[in-house]
């Protein structure tokens, strides 16, 4: 599995990510310790809006083996299902990435600890 970077963090230690180093249509990976739990998760800007993921998928989770990037795709390594980024909001049957909750503020993306917390449970 690899390791990505830790998810930089505002003063209520909530993550605050700068959209402006996202590129469009490319995932960004990310880590967050929520007590000495990694959690996963990504973003990705798809014309112009920013949308959160859980690196989890919601029917193989169980495995832990999250997504990958291939080119323009997005798969599941569990299954090997392939996303285009348009596809992500949608899923394809049970297999999906799992959203998370986020908001723009300015220019800066913000997922509470809490939303975080909320999917601990797929890691």
């Amino acid at each position: 599995m690899p390791v990505y970077k830790s998810a930089p963090l505002n003063r209520d230690g909530d993550i605050a990510i700068n959209i402006k180093t996202l590129r469009e249509r490319v995932p960004e990976f990310y880590t967050f310790d929520l007590g000495g739990q990694k959690i996963d998760f990504f973003l990705i800007r798809i014309n112009g809006d920013v949308q959160s993921y859980f690196d989890a998928c919601a029917m193989c989770y169980p495995k832990k083996l999250g997504y990958r990037v291939e080119g323009e795709e997005i798969v599941c390594r569990a299954c090997t299902l392939r996303y285009t980024p348009d596809e992500l909001k949608t899923g394809k049957g049970s297999c999906h990435p799992i959203p998370i909750r986020g908001r723009i503020e300015k220019e800066t993306y913000i997922i509470t600890k809490g939303a975080i917390k909320a999917g601990s449970n797929y890691f």
